[in-house]
């Protein structure tokens, strides 16, 4: 009968865990800026708060019984001491305001930064400031200054597509360590991962590859198609500065060539790959194009992107490549 008081054991423990998620959600419920207050903020005694009450009974137990007025003395001025550490830490916390606003992305197997806001609303110092996932490690202790900011980037595993890495920890043991007051922080945050480059040199279809070479070979004498106002992302060896001087405005020049089919990238030309690295190949392969200057469009079983490059071209054909989503699936 042991694996039905297992079985049963689980389900409270779920139980109890939703519960208390329910609970938390109404009381931190998410948000791009949360200030902190007496509603969001956790406080108890630490290993050594413990210990500090402990030794302060023992003092006051040996005071009564001797009916010694320094320990009386010294027991009352730890209790006092003991009552200001909890203020003085749980003040640490009140008159944050955080905030997550910008997007992240990263790479699968790699880590990415959080850019998370933090600013003192009160107008003080705040100090011996700890920041992290729960499953992860804490961030070395930082402080606010009081009209300054502080931008924390804590970083944390991945995987393709969208990832929510859950609720954040903000905590503190300033300024005796007597006390652990703490928040638990929901930003909403998601994370767009892509998958991770596998080099897939001698795997692409030869023809392709093949065409792919050769365009490569004769772009300096490709023939211009026409001129248009300078993007973000565009290749600036392609800005027309003569025309850009006289208009006033950066303009680029668009070559006929750059419309060949030998630059779209195919998740079926890349061969002899694990269906589950493909998309890795084609990460590789964006990489590459991107590095080089070279223009490319991506096919995703009909799911296009039009031929481009630089900068802009690699991030919209990662971000694809993140969310695509095998048929069948």
């Amino acid at each position: 009968m042991w694996w039905l008081s297992t079985e049963w054991s689980q389900r409270a423990e779920k139980f109890r865990a939703a519960r208390f998620k329910s609970w938390l959600d109404r009381r931190v419920p998410p948000a791009q800026e949360i200030r902190l207050s007496h509603r969001n903020i956790f406080i108890v005694p630490t290993r050594q708060g413990f210990g500090f009450v402990l030794i302060l009974i023992l003092i006051l137990i040996a005071g009564i019984n001797y009916q010694n007025a320094l320990a009386h003395a010294l027991a009352f001025l730890m209790l006092g001491l003991f009552l200001v550490a909890m203020l003085q830490t749980h003040r640490n916390l009140a008159g944050l305001v955080l905030s997550q606003t910008v997007p992240v992305e990263g790479i699968v197997g790699q880590k990415v930064s959080v850019p998370v806001r933090v600013q003192s609303d009160a107008g003080r110092v705040h100090d011996g400031l700890s920041l992290f996932w729960p499953s992860l490690p804490g961030s070395a202790p930082f402080g606010v200054d009081r009209n300054g900011t502080t931008i924390f980037r804590q970083t944390i595993p991945d995987h393709r597509g969208w990832y929510g890495p859950g609720r954040l920890r903000l905590e503190t043991v300033y300024p005796f360590g007597l006390f652990r007051a703490w928040s638990w922080l929901d930003f909403d945050c998601k994370i767009l991962s892509s998958p991770r480059p596998v080099p897939c040199d001698g795997l692409v279809n030869p023809d392709v590859a093949k065409l792919g070479a050769g365009r490569r070979m004769i772009l300096g004498g490709d023939e211009l198609k026409a001129l248009r106002e300078f993007q973000d992302g565009d290749d600036q060896r392609h800005v027309h500065w003569r025309a850009s001087a006289k208009l006033d405005r950066l303009m680029v020049k668009t070559f006929e060539s750059q419309q060949s089919s030998s630059q779209w990238l195919r998740l079926e030309d890349v061969q002899g790959l694990p269906m589950t690295d493909r998309l890795g190949g084609l990460a590789y392969l964006i990489e590459l194009y991107s590095q080089r200057g070279d223009a490319f469009g991506l096919d995703l079983f009909g799911q296009q992107l039009a031929i481009g490059s630089g900068n802009t071209q690699e991030r919209k054909a990662l971000r694809r490549l993140a969310l695509f989503e095998w048929p069948g699936h």
